[in-house]
């Protein structure tokens, strides 16, 4: 975390949010790793060694998935966080875009089972922020190529009209950068759609994995939130007075 902090510093940046992966599926090999009294430890060690320097956020991301929805919500109410991202990783066991998901589905149907999992992750009512959307889209076979635009946003629209409805904000995710295809996620077309279904904020994150990646392409980022008109938001549990403030131009600070 201290090499982290060093990073995000160097980077110019204000404020660094440590999010590690709760998971509740038997079947992720991420099942029984968090530990939450250690990573607690650990936020509080880095947050008077850098006291004055830099702002330290403890989140958490959690893999959603509908049947183990009591579980989230039990864990949840009783571990305190600064902000939850709620992320749709994999359907019915499944990864998303595994040659496993794919042999069930005709890639509208793998898309379209991938969009209404998030939507009702946003409904769930449990997360701050829903993590990363279109994430992989454009590997698994380029199941986004795959499609006709007419018939993809239709059903990326669907999905985003609830996540507004939903009360959560969206992450721009540049992890592509850790990738091959250096894509951000979501892309230009979901933006637009977030802000006319009355999406106003948008937080960043570069899902960084290591120091080194830390901010990056979080330029790149808030150029996006602004072209589309959002906000950009350091302190997603703080959205709802973020969102009755005057909108100003999103910086990537």
């Amino acid at each position: 975390m201290s090499e982290c902090c060093e990073a995000a510093i160097s980077a110019g940046l204000g404020v660094i949010g440590f999010t590690e992966h709760v998971d509740f599926d038997p079947a992720d090999p991420g099942i029984g790793f968090f530990n939450y009294d250690a990573v607690r430890s650990a936020i509080d060690d880095v947050r008077r060694a850098y006291t004055g320097q830099i702002r330290i956020l403890f989140g958490v991301e959690v893999d959603y998935q509908e049947w183990f929805t009591d579980q989230i919500e039990e864990f949840l109410a009783h571990h305190r966080f600064d902000y939850v991202i709620g992320s749709v990783h994999a359907i019915g066991q499944q990864a998303l875009m595994t040659d496993a998901y794919l042999a069930e589905r005709d890639p509208f149907q793998a898309v379209s089972d991938y969009f209404e999992a998030v939507a009702r992750s946003a409904e769930s009512g449990l997360f701050d922020v829903i993590g990363h959307l279109e994430y992989k889209l454009s590997r698994g076979g380029h199941i986004r190529d795959r499609l006709e635009n007419r018939a993809y946003e239709t059903a990326l629209a669907r999905c985003v009209q609830r996540i507004v409805g939903s009360g959560s904000i969206l992450e721009i995710n540049t992890a592509g950068g850790r990738h091959t295809d250096e894509s951000i996620y979501p892309g230009a077309i979901a933006l637009g759609l977030y802000r006319r279904f009355g999406g106003i904020a948008v937080c960043l994150g570069s899902d960084a994995h290591s120091p080194e990646r830390i901010g990056w392409r979080l330029v790149d980022a808030a150029a996006s939130a602004d072209h589309a008109g959002l906000i950009v938001i350091s302190d997603p549990e703080r959205r709802s007075s973020a969102l009755s403030a005057p909108r100003r131009r999103a910086s990537a600070s």
